[in-house]
């Protein structure tokens, strides 16, 4: 999987450079296509990733209401981090801070029942 996405990115980077001496307009969509090819072949790795969760969760009898906000917190930080990155490629440098931002709130609101259910955690152990 590590080969194909280097691969997949030294091609994308390769059609940018050459992209950019003729046609500037059309490397940021190289920029998107090479990321979203990046991002598919990596959907196999988080489907490993889920299911390592799912282990974690079997063996250690968390609760999903646990489980599944971090899940969506790292899937969050990911797309944000993509949409901030293409974003900043665009020259919306303004923009991709503002993403980042969102993404930030999302993640904060995702995380409270997993805060909530560490402090009654320690409280009980108390």
């Amino acid at each position: 999987m590590l080969f194909k996405i280097i691969g997949i990115g030294l091609c994308g980077v390769i059609i940018n450079l050459i992209l950019r001496e003729y046609k500037s307009d059309f490397a940021f969509f190289v920029n998107v296509v090479t990321g979203l090819l990046i991002f598919i072949v990596m959907l196999d790795g988080v489907k490993d990733v889920i299911n390592e969760f799912g282990y974690i969760r079997d063996l250690t009898g968390m609760k999903v209401d646990v489980v599944t906000p971090i899940i969506k917190v790292i899937g969050i930080g990911y797309i944000t981090e993509f949409s901030s990155n293409l974003a900043e490629d665009s020259g919306n440098k303004s923009l991709a801070t503002k993403i980042v931002m969102g993404g930030k709130i999302a993640i904060c609101v995702l995380a409270i029942p997993v805060i909530k259910s560490l402090i009654n955690t320690i409280i009980s152990l108390i």
